[in-house]
């Protein structure tokens, strides 16, 4: 069995803030690596680790070098980093052959309510939405896999994302951590690590039990209309220059396509010309 793991890190517990990647260094890193020893500890006293020959590791937050590379090879010498920028298909990059697919640390999309540090892939995205449903990265994501064949079982994250995929019913089926309650933008109760710790491993050997194949996956099918609406014209006049690009109004972009790896990219493209 290969399992792999999309690492962002907004939706992660103690941190709260973007300023504290940088300001609070010490305790930033602490956080993220202790939410991914709880994850590998969950795989490790699952009675399904023997089975378990792989564990792919994405960085996907940022420009992908948030996770340390000794710290985690530390933790399974079966776990392999991705890391660096640009990549395509960036937030889960080498995801083909997997089994099952896990996201730690995601967060809601653009313009949730009572979400911590909501957006979809960039701070100037106001709304993206495909075939007309308004979407997260998490569910953008969930949507590679799917075409992939691999099931994402299990989301680790705010309560603003828990509310928008559970709550709301884009991914009822997925099992899901709370990691903190988000009061607003830049405000969260977070929950004790011990507790998290706990939840995380019984939810990852709830997910290791399960039967991959009979797994739900998301239901959008192709062709697939993406709309991006950003926060000001000057963004959209610099996206709407590429090749297929229409110009809805003065801050709406869309595009028409057929898989969702070209998805992910030209979303990557589109929020790259929009954050110049």
């Amino acid at each position: 069995m290969k399992i792999y793991i999309s690492f962002d890190m907004e939706g992660i517990a103690g941190i709260n803030n973007w300023t504290e990647e940088t300001g609070e260094r010490t305790m930033y890193l602490e956080a993220i690596h202790r939410q991914m020893e709880y994850v590998i500890k969950g795989i490790q006293t699952s009675p399904k680790n023997k089975d378990i020959t792989e564990i792919t590791v994405c960085d996907a937050h940022n420009m992908g070098r948030s996770l340390d590379y000794f710290r985690l090879g530390k933790m399974d010498p079966r776990i392999q980093l991705i890391v660096g920028s640009p990549r395509r298909e960036f937030m889960v990059h080498g995801m083909e052959g997997h089994d099952v697919a896990f996201f730690v640390g995601y967060h809601a999309g653009s313009g949730q309510h009572k979400a911590n540090m909501e957006h979809s892939f960039s701070t100037s995205v106001h709304r993206l939405s495909i075939n007309g449903i308004k979407c997260s990265e998490a569910m953008v994501n969930a949507l590679y896999a799917k075409e992939l064949r691999i099931p994402v079982a299990l989301i680790i994250g705010d309560s603003g994302l828990y509310d928008q995929l559970i709550r709301e019913g884009y991914m009822k089926y997925v099992e899901y951590v709370i990691t903190k309650k988000s009061l607003g933008r830049f405000a969260s109760k977070l929950k004790n690590p011990q507790i998290v710790e706990k939840e995380t491993i019984e939810a990852v050997h709830r997910v290791l039990e399960k039967d991959f194949s009979t797994l739900p996956m998301p239901d959008l099918e192709a062709p697939y209309n993406i709309t991006i609406e950003f926060n000001t014209t000057d963004q959209a006049d610099r996206v709407e220059r590429m090749i297929g690009a229409q110009r809805l109004d003065g801050y709406r972009v869309s595009l028409n396509l057929e898989n969702t790896a070209d998805i992910i990219n030209s979303i990557s493209v589109m929020t790259s010309l929009a954050d110049k």
